[in-house]
């Protein structure tokens, strides 16, 4: 007789994921595993980060399960659940959980509940045994932009996870095939910023396994191959008033139709835009994404529904007035990705920034600024630790340990030999990253 069991899940600062089957009769209680955990790089090496790695003797943290998360998973007889992490009877500073529901805690004090919605953009490889990391992108000569049907899978696995989200109630949107051959999105809806990120994180690990029970792998990863356009996990973002239970952003009467709240926060988006790129971008990979022309969120400006800028304000108004946050990298861990936009919103709003005007023209158009991404992961780190402001919220602790574990990342790759170039994808960034992302 098959026995009911939760699957406990949380995640590392790279966004991947960890935790433990427990029996459904002792869900709900806490369960421990090693610090260490969170200053570990993807290759199993433990980054020396000071109170959190081996210095305190491998010590416990304490995975402390939100027992209103759980819901259906996609394995027999398994539901699934997320978990905070505390560390030393308090929340557990490294805890990307924990910073997504410490950026709500600033918005609510000042009146607002942020609600968020993501568009996850990912491939699915087939296997090749003479490619690097032993995958290629799926070759698919029936391939069409939004395309349904054979036209935008092959494998079956949209239709896959389409049911497997629906059964998780992870509130689909839609499913389609992408811009590129093997590209495929899916969206989920709006709601409460925390619920939002649990969702993504969910999908991310289930969408990983059901494409590999069919013999593929499914990546997130910026740019998988240099011929075929990036992915990306877009961040949908709007405040709603605690007071009058209405959209903040919206506002008839103002121009553009959106409220001064909602330009404050694009500006703070646009000043932090250098720095919120560490955690947008976190792999080295994501730099090949973020290239001018590649309309994926590599300058610092903002438009009306237009894709050349990366803070993008769609055409909808009323309750979907909003703002899309277009640089995020697929691989971007969605607790950190969502964290840091509404930190970087909030302190516009606080300093009373305004957006300035907006990019306007397609593709060929002269950008409105020549501020961008920066131009590698190492670049993008610096520029975290010089934006003193956005460091100190996103919280000390936390930046210190993902500085170190991110340079450790560089620190790899460097050493792999291979010359930085933006239109190549080499085989180190491959082998490395596509089993986790």
């Amino acid at each position: 007789m098959a026995h009911r069991r939760v699957r406990i899940i949380w995640s590392d600062l790279n966004g991947i994921s960890h935790g433990r089957y427990v029996p459904e009769r002792r869900f709900g209680g806490h369960t421990h595993h090693a610090v260490t955990t969170l200053t570990m790089g993807i290759d199993g090496e433990i980054i020396p980060v000071e109170g959190y790695g081996p210095d305190v003797g491998f010590a416990d943290l304490t995975v402390e399960t939100d027992v209103m998360s759980r819901r259906s998973g996609w394995e027999p007889d398994t539901d699934v659940a997320v978990a905070d992490l505390s560390f030393e009877n308090r929340p557990l500073p490294l805890c990307p959980r924990s910073a997504l529901a410490d950026a709500v805690a600033k918005w609510r004090a000042l009146g607002y509940e942020p609600q968020l919605g993501f568009e996850m953009e990912f491939y699915v490889m087939q296997p090749d045994a003479d490619a690097p990391g032993g995958w290629v992108t799926l070759q698919n000569p029936m391939h069409r932009v939004y395309g349904t049907g054979k036209g935008g899978d092959t494998t079956g696995i949209l239709l896959a996870l389409f049911e497997a989200a629906e059964n998780a109630s992870l509130d689909v949107e839609g499913v389609t095939g992408e811009f590129s051959p093997g590209q495929m999105e899916l969206n989920m809806h709006y709601c409460a910023a925390l619920e939002s990120a649990d969702r993504a994180f969910v999908f991310k690990e289930m969408s990983f396994e059901i494409a590999a029970e069919r013999g593929y792998l499914l990546t997130y990863i910026g740019r998988p191959s240099a011929t075929l356009v990036g992915s990306g996990l877009h961040v949908n973002f709007s405040l709603s008033s605690i007071a009058e239970g209405n959209n903040a952003f919206d506002d008839p009467t103002a121009e553009h139709r959106f409220s001064p709240l909602m330009g404050s926060c694009i500006g703070g988006l646009v000043k932090h835009h250098e720095g919120a790129a560490a955690f947008l971008a976190p792999n080295t990979n994501s730099y090949k994404r973020l290239q001018p022309g590649l309309i994926a969120g590599y300058w610092a400006n903002w438009g009306l529904d237009n894709r050349i800028s990366t803070y993008r304000v769609p055409c909808e108004r009323g309750v979907a007035t909003r703002i899309e946050n277009r640089m995020p990298c697929g691989s971007a861990n969605p607790y950190l990705a969502a964290a840091v936009t509404l930190n970087a919103a909030r302190l516009g709003f606080e300093a009373g920034l305004t957006c300035g005007d907006p990019q306007v023209g397609d593709g060929d158009a002269e950008p409105n600024t020549d501020r961008h991404t920066p131009h590698t992961l190492a670049a993008a780190l610096d520029a975290l630790e010089a934006d003193a402001t956005l460091a100190a919220t996103m919280g000390p602790d936390l930046v210190r340990g993902y500085l170190a574990l991110k340079r450790y990342d560089v620190a790899r790759r460097d050493a792999s030999g291979d010359e930085w170039d933006i239109t190549k994808i080499t085989d180190w960034e491959l082998r490395e990253y596509l089993p986790f992302f």
